[in-house]
């Protein structure tokens, strides 16, 4: 009996079909990954730059660096890294389940939480009501990447040391809001870099 031939050209469709399908995840994980390293790469920058700003006692955030002329430029840069390549990678994005969607619009809302905040440091310290606005938007991304990260530990059922390094993070938040403790560059250190690990691999495994 004669084995059933294999069309080359239809061999070479499926390929082409499975290389354009697998483009599109490349992207979004390489935005996703790019962004998270520019954020800590320009954030260490600043640190550099003027330590005095949030290594002390009594500690200030990182946004300090958004309006001191010498630390301006890479802590903008420190937060367009993320807030610019994970649009473009929820953009990019082709969901097939719901899983995938959901994280679609994580990667949509966290971009969106980083953008205001941007937008929102540059005046802070001019007002008041310019603060508070400021200081809700921070309080805002803390809460959204806690939740963020006890869902994608529920999916990816993995990496509980990275999530309870999260929530030890949230603690830390809590009693900084509340005057406990005066750690808020250690707390967003935390909390942002256990969230960057968890958002980077659940990236892999989802998008």
């Amino acid at each position: 009996m004669s084995r059933p031939s294999v069309s080359p050209m239809r061999g070479a469709a499926s390929d082409g079909s499975s290389l354009s399908q697998s483009s599109p995840r490349r992207r979004v994980v390489r935005d996703v990954t790019w962004g998270q390293i520019g954020f800590g790469t320009f954030l260490i920058v600043c640190v550099a730059l003027h330590p005095g700003l949030v290594l002390k006692a009594n500690e200030g955030g990182m946004s300090n660096y958004g309006v001191h002329l010498k630390t301006v430029i890479p802590y903008t840069l420190a937060l367009l890294c993320p807030a610019v390549l994970t649009y473009q990678a929820a953009g990019a994005m082709r969901p097939a389940g719901r899983t995938a969607r959901d994280f679609r619009w994580l990667l949509r809302l966290y971009s969106g939480l980083i953008a205001l905040t941007l937008a929102s440091t540059y005046g802070y310290t001019l007002d008041r009501p310019q603060k508070i606005v400021h200081i809700a938007i921070g309080v805002a991304i803390t809460v959204f990447e806690s939740g963020a990260s006890l869902w994608m530990y529920r999916v990816l059922k993995r990496l509980r040391g990275v999530l309870a390094v999260q929530l030890a993070g949230l603690a830390l938040a809590a009693l900084t809001f509340f005057g406990a403790l005066h750690l808020l560059f250690l707390t967003q250190v935390v909390c942002g870099g256990a969230y960057a690990v968890l958002l980077v691999v659940t990236c892999r495994e989802v998008a």
